[in-house]
């Protein structure tokens, strides 16, 4: 079991969906967990239910995030959940692409940029950087999403590498199809229709919850996860092994 005791999480986004479930899982584990986050109502509900506490964040306002960072006395792990989706595809304007990238991409490298005295000062410090399966793969109409999560994937790569010096570990997870929010909304809030119709590009024949996706959260913030750094790891229920086949059999279909 992954012991957080006397560790301070800073959690961007931690009032969303997921947010919510890394921080209640988070804080069970011992953390002293810090929710960021624009949206101030939802963010100040959730800790006071997880034992949290909360603070403003707007990831596209430098002055917003050295205001947060400057009444910080500790921080031990960095978890960056937080993003935009303005994506209308083949059909984005300019203004998508910089309000998308100002939050997930811009505002998170800023915000790592002004945590890195603190959690050079930790005894084992972790950057978490949360991204999506569509960073690999092609989607209908989408681009400024996938290209976005693409970016934070390898910025991941660089961070671990110059944070390194710091001893300073930087992952990213991706994430498959999560139920949440957005997912109950299309579904009109049927977790048996999204089953059925996502199953199929899952191996596990299903998607993820987000407790699932927060328990996979807290084994990189293990010091026994130390080793790990610069990589991409999978919490999507195999979505990104299949190929276009996903998980039928065409030769199958071929040869009856």
């Amino acid at each position: 079991m992954t012991d957080l005791n006397n560790k301070v999480v800073l959690v961007t986004g931690g009032a969303t969906h997921i947010g919510q479930a890394v921080v209640s899982e988070l804080s069970s584990l011992g953390a002293q967990v810090i929710i960021a986050d624009i949206n101030e109502t939802l963010g100040r509900q959730v800790a006071a239910a997880t034992q949290a506490t909360y603070e403003y964040l707007d990831l596209a306002n430098d002055d917003s995030i050295q205001a947060l960072v400057g009444n910080l006395k500790q921080v031990d792990i960095l978890v960056n959940l937080a993003c935009l989706y303005e994506d209308h595809g083949s059909q984005s304007t300019r203004s998508d692409w910089l309000k998308t990238f100002n939050v997930t991409v811009f505002g998170h490298a800023a915000l790592v940029q002004a945590c890195r005295p603190l959690l050079k000062a930790s005894s084992d410090a972790a950057v978490i950087n949360i991204s999506s399966v569509s960073a690999r793969i092609a989607q209908k109409e989408r681009w400024v999403y996938p290209a976005s999560k693409a970016t934070l994937e390898q910025l991941t790569k660089s961070m671990a590498l110059d944070l390194a010096a710091d001893h300073i570990r930087v992952h990213a997870l991706s994430l498959g199809w999560t139920w949440s929010v957005p997912m109950q909304m299309i579904s009109g809030d049927d977790r048996p229709k999204t089953d059925r119709v996502a199953g199929r590009f899952h191996v596990l024949g299903r998607i993820a919850d987000a407790s699932e996706v927060a328990q996979a959260l807290s084994l990189l913030c293990s010091p026994k996860a130390k080793l790990l750094t610069g990589s991409t790891i999978h919490a999507d229920g195999g979505y990104h092994t299949l190929g276009p086949e996903a998980t039928d059999s065409p030769i199958e279909e071929l040869s009856a």
